[in-house]
């Protein structure tokens, strides 16, 4: 593509949906990174992910390979059923591609996502990144952020990677824009020094992901409550559907029908999942607990971990691929994780 069809695309947030839509977008256009912070702080309060098969897939395409991330392979499912009976069954996650799902530190993910958008040795132009951006105001429709110090940027398009308690999300929906609430489920995360315990939030269900000139990927469109250990693996999946439906845009005029496509098809795959986190946490309405039928743990790992040949979890339910999510997941231990049936 010709550096005058390029698109200045702007990526608000340098997390894992960040970079992730950074590395996928720069072999066709040019790609600013904003982050709030530094990205030195995402190895802070570091832990361990599930990465499901097709995700272990996107990001060996990428150049991540399984010893630069010290990965640990899924070999074991532990299951236990309301009776408290546990069952041991060997993983069957291994793809045609090879690839499978695997344990990894986010921090590890992390810098090889940034690697991936940053360095010299991928497609097209490697991504810039700036750091320490506070941003106060944002206009979806003329693509402009404007910074507290005084910094304004432009772009074709903004991405909304800001997490939970995006910005971007409020600038597209405006006062009707869902807020992070706490679900009343906690995280406990041991260290060497201390216990520490995180209050896990979400943000309810929205049909609408996009406005103008700005779309919204990750926690901020979708997060999740963390049963099935999909939170991160939807991320990477928006940016590899974000690059697919934006590969052949030259112009501006383009992305309206290109953002309808991407959203068209993530939006319900992000629902589904959302609903059957909530479903498994006690935590839906009254009126959702009588319309839904009971919880079907293998049918919704069915639809959600479908490993196909052809396309990929980022686009497989339109595209005829993979379905690429993952293995529910409340422990992990030297590639066994214990579930909940």
């Amino acid at each position: 593509m010709d550096l005058e069809q390029r698109l200045r695309i702007l990526v608000v947030g340098g997390g894992l949906a960040g970079l992730a839509a950074a590395a996928y977008l720069r072999g066709r256009h040019d790609v600013t990174v904003l982050e709030r912070f530094t990205l030195v702080d995402f190895a802070r309060n570091d832990y361990a992910m599930s990465i499901t098969a097709n995700t272990h897939r996107f990001l060996r395409e990428l150049g991540a390979e399984d010893w630069q991330l010290q990965a640990v392979p899924l070999k074991y499912v532990w299951g236990c059923d309301a009776k408290g009976n546990v069952n041991e069954s060997v993983a069957q996650s291994i793809t045609p591609s090879g690839a499978t799902t695997i344990f990894a530190r986010r921090s590890r993910i992390h810098k090889e996502l940034l690697a991936a958008a940053t360095g010299r040795g991928g497609t097209g132009t490697p991504a810039t990144i700036r750091e320490n951006v506070k941003i106060t105001s944002i206009d979806v429709e003329d693509g402009v952020i404007k910074t507290e110090d005084g910094r304004e940027f432009r772009g074709d398009l903004i991405i909304g990677a800001d997490g939970v308690n995006s910005i971007v999300r409020t600038a597209i929906l405006g006062p009707s824009a869902p807020s992070a609430s706490p679900s009343g489920v906690a995280a406990y995360l041991c260290t060497a020094t201390s216990p520490d315990v995180w209050r896990i939030r979400d943000v309810d269900r929205m049909e609408r992901w996009a406005k103008g000139k700005a779309v919204i990927v990750g926690d901020a469109a979708h997060a999740i409550l963390p049963y099935f250990g999909l939170g991160c693996n939807l991320a990477i999946e928006d940016g590899e559907a974000l690059g697919y439906f934006l590969s052949n845009v030259t112009s501006a005029s383009e992305l309206p029908q290109a953002l309808e496509r991407f959203t068209a098809l993530r939006v319900a795959r992000a629902h589904m999942v959302q609903l059957a986190g909530r479903q498994v946490a006690g935590l839906v309405s009254e009126e959702e607990k009588e319309s839904l039928p009971p919880f079907d743990g293998k049918a919704f790992m069915a639809k959600v971990y479908a490993c196909g040949t052809g396309g990929s979890g980022g686009r497989g339910g339109q595209e005829g691929g993979a379905g690429g999510t993952g293995e529910g997941g409340k422990l992990h231990l030297e590639g066994r994780t214990l579930i909940n049936k």
